[in-house]
């Protein structure tokens, strides 16, 4: 790989993927690159390097810097799990490492308060009042406790609704079939054994969300509101504790390509929020080229 001075990497390694931009001083975006997800609390240390090995042999040339927005993280990386994730990989550059929602703060390019709400695989809200302020969160409680009106929560209530409607205990409703033709089944019953042996991952769960969030259904339609509704009520905790005149910024499969559900959930919030204007791997660069300025990680 060649070494192009000025070119600045950002990476925004969500809990599905990891997408990175290799960025030129001016901002532009010269390659961009995707590998598995760099959660090494979830995955462990060698599957997240792995995926961070493969980015770095995307990219045309090397990085003067580099930034790494990781879904394992709710603050910045203590330097033994930066280490730990990128010695060997990244050498000799400034690198820093924080958690998703502070690049997708940083992409928002806001010189005041910024709030995002992240609605993908999981959930989760963050905010400060001013650049370099402390980061205050609500939600991410992960898809156990929590991660309201995420994929997964949209996935496992359709895929709940399907089986209920199936059986009669609740309103029948299309995700019966379409939950068996998505999951390769003849008919419900064999959903047990698609489910649980072995069990289905949580990502696999929510891949289920698009076909929630897409159904002319009356139950689908009640689900997509509900849970956009209940990340909304996220989101107000969240505002509570910033000033008045935050400015939102959305990101995420769920706002990026679901327009009924971004409107669902604006109703609720009761505010008017865009999705982010760059992509939060831009706003990685952007930190990257920070951390350049300052000579260190």
């Amino acid at each position: 790989m060649n070494h192009t001075p000025h070119a600045f990497l950002g990476i925004d390694g969500g809990g599905t993927k990891t997408t990175a931009v290799l960025c030129s001083a001016q901002g532009e975006v010269i390659a961009r690159a995707e590998a598995g997800s760099l959660n090494y609390r979830a995955l462990g240390y060698d599957t997240a390097r792995a995926s961070l090995r493969d980015v770095l042999s995307q990219l045309p040339c090397e990085p003067s810097a580099a930034f790494i927005g990781n879904a394992a993280l709710a603050d910045q990386a203590p330097l033994e799990e930066l280490h730990a994730l990128t010695h060997g990989i990244l050498n000799h550059i400034p690198v820093g490492m924080n958690s998703d929602l502070y690049i997708a703060l940083e992409a928002m390019q806001c010189a005041g308060a910024s709030a995002v709400i992240i609605a993908g695989t999981g959930s989760m809200c963050a905010g400060r009042t001013a650049p370099g302020e402390p980061i205050v969160h609500t939600g991410g409680w992960g898809w156990l406790l929590g991660d309201e009106g995420s994929g997964f929560h949209l996935g496992w209530e359709g895929l709940r609704a399907a089986l209920r409607g199936y059986e009669g205990s609740a309103p029948a409703t299309q995700l019966t079939a379409h939950a068996c033709e998505f999951y390769d089944a003849k008919q419900p019953e064999e959903l047990l054994n698609t489910f649980y042996n072995p069990n289905k991952r949580h990502n696999e769960i929510a891949a289920f969300a698009r076909v929630v969030s897409g159904l002319d259904d009356a139950v689908a339609q009640a689900i997509v509101q509900r849970c956009a509704a209940d990340l909304a009520q996220t989101a107000k905790a969240l505002l509570r504790k910033l000033p008045a005149n935050t400015q939102i910024g959305l990101w995420g499969g769920l706002f990026e390509r679901r327009e009924t559900y971004r409107q669902a959930f604006c109703a609720a919030l009761g505010k008017q929020a865009q999705v982010l204007p760059v992509p939060p791997a831009q706003g990685a660069a952007m930190a990257a080229m920070r951390l350049a300025a300052c000579g260190g990680a």
